[in-house]
């Protein structure tokens, strides 16, 4: 535990930062290492057509480089410019596939840049409290959106007692079930952290809060529980470092200094991308996890129902994910596929699910040899849909 005297000025809490950061990231890499290369059979979705993957071994360097300047950039003293690049290739990656936009790499990504800035601007004390700030910034908005989101009857109800299992299992039923119903709680606490996070008074008892709250949730999730998603246990771990680096007997500052600050346009845009953005994903106009939707229990979710032809023409490293249902036939699982190749979830948009659809389409006949069926989330102004496609459906105007 770094104590509270080695985190006195900004320059030492940037550095840990820094550390939390990129290790963070390298990890992240190493966990799904197969999601940031294009040699792979899960489907990539670039953000336009006109955008064709890396082909081997190009995928492989430029993922390499990307991990070697992690290496560096935890060593030097003057990261700058290895932050500048690594951010450049990290971009150029995710620009050729939207499953990378996973939350965390959205959040490392966001505070990566305002480090690297702050190590460009010559290390002033007014520069370095700016970067700080909307590193918080970022921090704050994950937990009360991430609140927000799960304030839905799919979490409520489904999720937060299938999360908590392996805690409850062990309790007696009474108190289990007891438990389990008081899943409204979550949403409010998480959003109550974020909130306290910026307060004067509250701010060291959010801080312990939230790491308690980190630790609960490694252990739903993690070896000893539910043994899923292990790049979210090291998000877990690292969002516990920002939170002691960044609030931890933090100097003084006030809600304003983390919505504005006059000399920093990054904070800016982090305002709009973190803070008022998120509020469009109520409506289905921002996506979910650009909006710290992670394990809210209220996404779009589909299913892909195939012909026998289909499914014994697929390549055994996808026909493994197709399972026999007794009423649809063939089902191919985007989740187990994604999460079973990638070792992260399938990035939860329809235009990823019918691109998805699209290539195992090349492996049909006729076009209702593969059916696409999404089931969208609750929004504000609507209880969720079902939409179902076929092939020829899903071919791009």
């Amino acid at each position: 535990m770094i104590a509270a005297a080695q985190l006195d000025g900004p320059s030492v809490r940037i550095f840990w930062l820094k550390l939390c950061l990129a290790s963070g990231l390298t990890v992240g890499f190493v966990l799904s290492w197969k999601l940031w290369l294009s040699s792979r059979f899960y489907p990539l979705t670039p953000i336009s057509e006109v955008l064709t993957p890396l082909r081997h071994p190009l995928d492989y360097c430029l993922f390499g480089a990307c991990f070697i300047l992690l290496v560096l950039i935890i060593a030097s003293s003057t990261p700058s410019k290895l932050i500048a690049t690594f951010a450049l290739l990290a971009i150029l990656l995710a620009i050729l596939d939207q499953s990378r936009w996973q939350p965390w790499f959205y959040q490392y990504m966001l505070m990566f840049i305002s480090v690297g800035l702050a190590y460009r601007t010559g290390r002033s004390a007014e520069l370095q409290n700016a970067c700080l700030n909307t590193c918080r910034l970022i921090v704050v908005s994950v937990y009360v959106w991430s609140g927000i989101q799960k304030a839905n009857p799919g979490f409520i109800h489904d999720l937060f007692p299938w999360l908590l299992d392996p805690v409850t299992r062990f309790l007696p039923a009474s108190v289990a079930s007891l438990v389990a119903r008081s899943g409204v709680v979550a949403p409010i606490a998480e959003c109550g952290i974020g909130i306290l996070l910026v307060t004067r008074a509250h701010r060291d008892i959010a801080v312990i809060s939230a790491l308690l709250m980190h630790a609960v949730i490694l252990v739903e999730i993690g070896p000893f529980g539910h043994d899923t998603n292990s790049t979210v246990w090291f998000w877990n771990m690292t969002m516990a470092g920002f939170v002691f680096v960044l609030f931890w007997h933090s100097p003084d500052f006030s809600a304003g200094d983390l919505l504005w600050h006059r000399g920093s346009s990054f904070q800016k845009l982090v305002l709009v991308l973190c803070v008022l953005a998120p509020f469009l994903s109520l409506f289905h106009r921002w996506d979910n996890y650009l909006s710290w939707a992670l394990y809210a229990g209220n996404k779009d979710v589909a299913q892909l129902y195939l012909s026998d032809a289909v499914e014994e023409r697929l390549p055994d490293e996808i026909r493994e994910y197709v399972a026999e249902d007794p009423k649809h036939g063939n089902v191919l699982s985007i989740d187990r596929w994604s999460a079973g190749e990638l070792n992260v979830p399938p990035y939860p948009e329809q235009r990823i699910y019918k691109n998805i659809a699209r290539r195992i389409c090349g492996y049909a006949s006729k076009p209702n040899d593969v059916i696409l069926v999404v089931q969208s989330k609750l929004t504000l102004l609507n209880r969720g849909s079902q939409s179902q496609y076929d092939c020829s459906g899903l071919q791009r105007q």
